[in-house]
């Protein structure tokens, strides 16, 4: 089942449409992408390492399984006046059955919209859905985890207010534009309600 529109708040009177990715986005994607990298902050990747052109975009998600429909991927737009494509939130849960339950949560705001609450409404509009969905076998997310360069103070703040909390750290894991290397955090969150949480063996 797609999910409707929503219009979001955001800072300073402003609002964005919240609405599901679709196949005809590929372009505008791209390019969110492409002023996201060029910005040159929290990011692991170089513009060069970008698809060609949309089509190769759309290929690439496509092969990621980003466009699935069976509730195993989620792709969430942010569309803001003047701006455009200002957001995306992409959720991906693992294939394997036995971590299925297990959604990695990727989110990236245009740099001229950051600092407006792109992000957040964003990430809370995607664990509404998590929490929400059930596959039709009745399997759901139950774990939601995200990767986050430790230089990243603005995002790391956003999720942690969100109740993602920090699990590991993968030290010196990204290489930066100066040579020097960058810590990569581990962050975790639990859907589950308490009184259903999975028991955890050690």
């Amino acid at each position: 089942m797609r999910l409707e529109p929503r219009r979001a708040p955001l800072r300073g009177g402003r609002h964005c449409i919240l609405r599901e990715i679709a196949r005809e986005d590929a372009a505008a994607q791209l390019e969110l992408e492409r002023a996201i990298v060029r910005a040159r902050h929290g990011i692991v990747k170089h513009e060069d390492e970008l698809p060609a052109d949309a089509a190769a975009y759309a290929e690439q998600r496509d092969r990621a399984g980003l466009t699935a429909t069976d509730g195993s991927a989620l792709c969430l737009a942010a569309e803001l006046e003047g701006v455009g494509l200002a957001g995306e939130v992409t959720l991906l849960r693992l294939r394997p059955r036995m971590v299925h339950h297990v959604g990695i949560l990727g989110l990236g705001v245009h740099p001229e919209a950051q600092g407006l609450g792109v992000g957040r409404a964003l990430l809370e509009r995607m664990l509404e859905w998590a929490r929400a969905h059930r596959d039709a076998d009745g399997g759901r997310v139950l774990r939601v985890e995200l990767y986050v360069r430790a230089d990243n103070g603005r995002a790391i703040a956003l999720y942690l207010s969100v109740g993602f909390a920090h699990e590991g750290t993968r030290r010196g894991f990204v290489r930066a534009d100066d040579g020097t290397f960058v810590d990569d955090l581990i962050m975790g969150l639990s859907l589950a309600p308490v009184d259903d949480a999975p028991a955890f063996r050690r």
